[in-house]
């Protein structure tokens, strides 16, 4: 089954409006368990279009929905107790339409996958809210579409503004333990950049868009074609220039009184590690080692001279071991950058302080 991108447009029309200070929903409360749901969901996708994201609303709701993905923890009923004191309205609420197993076993799934981004997430790395949004809107479309099979596989595919453009739903006879869900763009590219973006949020756009023109080489040329041969010259190249550049910036945010004035080049760049012992603090390995390894492959890569397999090998370890990442929390701890919500933050919003 293939909900397309008019469907979606049309089912999620008019779920929520932002009236500025609040987050006006189609769905009401008062109605059901089956229509709290809606509400819940609608919420948190009027939350993900203001700026800045209200993260600890956000979480609450995700855990009202997890809540009601275990019937026995009477999650709706606990919420009218509380919000509602009129009994006649109480009653009428508990009588309207529960969530089905099926709309059970799809809100669990996707819930989790959402509530992951907060509970995976590194100090140093940032939510995809669009991903987010995604799986939200995902949820709304099946529950509006009130589906009478289970399903196994749930494929969203994104354009290229990160906008939802289909959902293909893989039926099932039988009810599965977990179903598996995916969220990529149409253009592989975008896909990687989507994910890059959020997990190397200190590097420049510019040396994160280098990084995955690189990695798409590799993985699609360089690993799989082994004609390829020019492969780890292009590829060394790419990642000294990236690593070149990203280095150059952190000299320039550590500011000490020798800082120089312009663009370092490989050599005097290493020398100047090695003088101000600066380092990558979120690396197993010291940063001048890098630097010293890769040298001799800089040059030859900038100079056009052939570079072996196994002398591409360096490179890839470091790039493996996560020397990207680590110059990325690096130029973060420089600017105190810190992504929010924070690990602190978000013990805070869970109730695990």
């Amino acid at each position: 089954m293939i909900i397309p991108y008019n469907e979606i447009k049309e089912i999620l029309k008019g779920s929520y409006i932002d009236d500025g200070e609040d987050i006006l929903v189609k769905h009401s409360v008062y109605k059901g368990e089956r229509e709290f749901a809606f509400v819940l969901i609608e919420k948190c996708m009027g939350l993900l279009s203001k700026e800045p994201v209200n993260d600890k609303l956000i979480v609450q709701y995700l855990q009202g929905l997890l809540s009601l993905t275990t019937p026995e923890n009477k999650h709706y009923e606990v919420f009218l107790n509380t919000c509602v004191p009129e009994t006649s309205l109480k009653g009428k609420a508990l009588a309207g339409e529960k969530l089905s197993l099926i709309e059970i076993a799809v809100i669990r799934e996707l819930m989790q996958s959402n509530m992951a981004e907060y509970t995976m997430k590194g100090e140093y790395q940032r939510c995809c809210y669009a991903a987010m949004l995604a799986f939200f809107q995902t949820a709304y479309c099946m529950l509006e579409k009130k589906l009478g099979v289970y399903i196994k596989h749930i494929d969203m595919i994104a354009n290229l503004d990160d906008m939802l453009e289909s959902i293909q739903l893989y039926e099932t006879s039988e009810p599965t333990d977990v179903i598996i869900v995916d969220w990529h763009s149409n253009n592989k590219i975008n896909s990687i950049y989507l994910l890059y973006k959020n997990q190397y949020s200190g590097l420049d756009n510019a040396s994160v868009l280098d990084l995955v023109a690189a990695d798409v080489i590799e993985e699609d040329y360089y690993y799989k074609d082994e004609r390829f041969s020019i492969a780890p010259s292009i590829l060394t190249k790419q990642y000294c220039a990236i690593i070149e550049h990203e280095i150059n910036e952190i000299i320039q945010l550590l500011n000490f009184s020798n800082k120089p004035p312009k663009h370092l080049m490989w050599r005097k760049m290493k020398q100047y590690v090695k003088d101000n012992n600066i380092d990558l603090e979120a690396t197993d390995f010291s940063l001048l080692e890098v630097l010293e390894d890769l040298y001799d492959l800089r040059n030859k890569g900038a100079h056009g001279d052939v570079i072996t397999k196994d002398e591409y090998k360096i490179v890839s370890k470091y790039k493996n071991l996560g020397l990207f990442n680590g110059i990325s929390i690096e130029k973060l701890r420089l600017k105190n950058g810190k992504i929010s919500p924070t690990i602190d933050e978000l013990k805070e919003y869970m109730g695990l302080d």
